[in-house]
């Protein structure tokens, strides 16, 4: 069987094609056979507070497109060059999560995408407090 199997908690909401909706009081898993639906995990999605570093920028704008707030059209030509710079800052740590990442988007699977960038978060925080670090012992 293809497509997008979600396995749910009770009352787990989610995302299909705009629409909000929730889980029953059971654990469920649901099979999302069109491929072209735009499904997200509430869980899974980011806070506009919470977008605070270039690959949550990345995250939250492919977050947008599966909402349908953000057009493929309008948006994604952005995101592949947002990707670029961040393929090379982790071709070192994580040579392969962009080139996948960029494929990903090119076909639509934006979930997918979003799902394969989660990886990328640790990585930057390490970086980031790496370069927080270096900063401290500049100045001091």
């Amino acid at each position: 069987m293809s497509g997008l199997l979600l396995t749910l908690a009770p009352g787990e909401r989610f995302i299909v094609n705009g629409a909000l909706l929730e889980n029953g009081d059971r654990p469920s898993r649901i099979r999302i056979k069109d491929n072209d639906a735009r499904v997200l995990r509430c869980s899974d999605a980011l806070k506009p507070e919470e977008v605070d570093t270039p690959v949550k920028q990345v995250y939250y704008a492919i977050q947008l497109l599966i909402t349908g707030d953000l057009q493929p059209e309008r948006i994604v030509p952005a995101l592949k060059a947002e990707c670029e710079k961040l393929r090379d800052v982790f071709e070192v740590v994580a040579p392969d999560v962009i080139p996948k990442l960029l494929s990903m988007i090119e076909r639509g699977n934006y979930y997918s995408g979003l799902c394969h960038m989660r990886q990328l978060f640790p990585l930057e925080a390490e970086l980031l407090a790496f370069q927080s670090d270096d900063a401290q012992l500049k100045v001091a």
